[in-house]
This record gives structure tokens, sequence and C-alpha cells, in this order.
């Protein structure tokens, strides 16, 4: 498993609806459909897709939307296993 060094965001573009591509410090890429983990309880808002595409990184380098929806980069970095748990929360 990779340290928490090496899960930095370096940057994100959204390369499609709802699909945010996102470039780890140790060159890792991740591109995640958000589709399964929105539209439900504090999610709700994101699906509304010009909300969505207001997606910025915020100082402690988590993926932010203004109402304070953020996924942080670990959980990004490591999407397979924590999606589901994304799901059980919303």
């Amino acid at each position: 498993m990779a340290d928490l060094q090496s899960m930095t965001i370096v940057s994100f573009t959204i390369i499609e609806n709802y699909t945010i591509k996102i470039v780890f410090t140790d060159s890792t890429l991740q591109i995640i459909d958000f589709t399964s983990v929105i539209g439900i309880g504090w999610m709700k808002s994101l699906q509304e897709l010009d909300y969505f595409n207001q997606v910025f990184l915020n100082d402690g380098g988590n993926l932010e939307w203004p109402q304070g929806q953020d996924f942080n980069p670990e959980a990004l970095y490591n999407w397979q296993d924590f999606e589901q748990a994304y799901k059980k929360l919303i």
C-alpha cells in the first residue's frame, strides 16, 4: 500500500459527466465515475451536473464541492476499496 505522501492529488480533470480523472504524486491515475455514490443524502446535490462540475481541490487536498461534500485523497487513491463504504454512508 502506498504512503500518504504518494496519495496527494496533483491534478484532476472532469472527463465526462460525473467522471473525474485524478493524478496522484506517485503518478497513479484514477478514473472515477461517481454516479454510484451520488444522488442520496448528503450527496444528493451532486446529481445536478452544473453543481458537480464546480468541484475543486481544497486546502486539505480533498476534492470538494461548494456545499462541503468531499472525498479525501486516500479514498480516491483506493477507490475500489472505498466505493462500497461510501455507498453505505449515503
